[in-house]
């Protein structure tokens, strides 16, 4: 597939996700630049390092921006959570960057992962619902907003 023609999908592809679908193209994303970000690093791509994590931080930070703010100010367990998982991964990825480290990197990774698989399962189970629709656990929307 051409680069331009996969752009096109990708474009498609997250206008018409519904939220979780979204979440979990958003940590395929940030993983996927991740990985690529470790490769700059063993090749000595200092530019391409930095684009990479710096696009794998805002992936993050997006995800951080998504939480819903009303569940964090009723201290809903599951969102503090997320919100402390995307803080401490930012964090992370800031220290691999300035340090030219992979090691937090690859930690980052192994916890977006478990995350992916978490939501991947969300989807899995709303799949049956329609396209549209929201995921519900526990009746919290999963902390994210409209």
């Amino acid at each position: 597939m051409n680069p331009g023609a996969y752009k096109k999908y990708n474009q498609v592809q997250i206008k018409t996700a519904n939220r979780s679908k979204l979440v979990v193209l958003l940590y395929q994303g940030a993983i996927r630049f991740m990985k690529k970000s470790i490769l700059h690093i063993e090749q000595k791509d200092m530019e391409g390092k930095g684009k990479a994590l710096i696009r794998a931080q805002d992936i993050i930070l997006e995800l951080t921006y998504a939480l819903d703010q009303d569940l964090l100010s009723k201290n809903d367990p599951l969102t503090q959570n997320l919100q402390r998982l995307y803080l401490y991964s930012y964090r992370r990825l800031l220290h691999a960057n300035l340090h030219l480290e992979i090691e937090p990197i690859e930690e980052v990774i192994k916890i977006m992962q478990g995350l992916l698989a978490a939501w991947e399962q969300v989807v899995e189970g709303n799949s049956d619902e329609s396209e549209n629709s929201d995921a519900d656990v526990g009746g919290i929307r999963l902390g994210l907003t409209g």
